[in-house]
């Protein structure tokens, strides 16, 4: 029985490989972001909902602790689902940015 020829020839492996830009050097680029700068992201976070939360400063401190993974896990997903490892890196850059500044806004006095 003949197979239906298509419009295109075919493609090798090799071509496909070249045209996918960077291979495992783009995987371990981006499982480096979601490990490191996801770490530093919820790091931040949780200094600043530390500082948000109403309350006691032991619970507060548990409370954005336990939301700090939730935000973990968002930065990870985020390293993976942006479009270029750069974009991943300027939004995880922004978010622990932000994180930052808002911790920073409300330190309290000397510790």
């Amino acid at each position: 029985m003949p197979t239906p020829s298509s419009s295109s020839p075919p493609v090798s492996v090799a071509a496909k490989r070249s045209t996918r830009g960077g291979g495992h050097g783009v995987l371990w680029l981006r499982g480096g972001l979601a490990l490191l700068a996801g770490y530093a992201v919820a790091a931040a976070w949780a200094a600043a909902l530390a500082r948000l939360l109403p309350g006691a400063a032991a619970d507060t401190a548990l409370v954005a602790t336990m939301l700090s993974f939730v935000v973990y896990t968002g930065a990870a997903i985020w390293s993976f689902a942006a479009r270029s490892s750069a974009r991943a890196a300027f939004g995880l850059l922004i978010a622990g940015a932000l994180g930052l500044t808002i911790a920073w806004l409300l330190r309290g006095g000397a510790a």
